[in-house]
């Protein structure tokens, strides 16, 4: 999987490119499982993240593709597809329960001061950093 940046995600893809549009914060890609879905993930706190190492991309968390037929569920490495197990029902269930709160207290976040949001975020890219 090679990264492509772009202003604008194209109608057609190719298959083994993530195209990422910093400007618009999305990445998207046909699934990797060959089923030619397209994939968006956007880049977002809340979301999906990119990391970037020289030429080197990693997306997190894990691509589960659990509205598709495929049901393919894998990550994104240092350009490479690493395929993950794939998750039962109730464990699908359990990690949009889990993600849909960590939205609730990230927007909840929304009224705190802006140096308070800024402190935060700092606080995110040393721990990424550190990784």
């Amino acid at each position: 999987m090679r990264p492509r940046y772009v202003e604008f995600i194209p109608k057609t893809l190719e298959s083994g490119v993530l195209y990422v549009s910093k400007k618009f914060r999305t990445a998207s890609h046909l699934c990797c499982c060959g089923c030619g879905t397209k994939i968006v993930t956007p880049l977002r706190e809340t979301e999906y993240s990119l990391t970037e190492h020289g030429e080197l991309v990693s997306m997190s968390p894990s691509i589960g593709n659990w509205n598709h037929p495929c049901q393919s569920h894998y990550w994104i490495t240092d350009n490479h597809v690493v395929w993950a197990r794939p998750m039962s029902k109730v464990e699908i269930r359990r990690g949009r329960a889990h993600d849909d709160a960590l939205k609730e207290a990230y927007f909840g976040t929304a009224t705190w001061p802006w140096w308070w949001r800024a402190w935060v975020q700092v606080k995110r890219y040393i721990r990424e950093f550190f990784r």
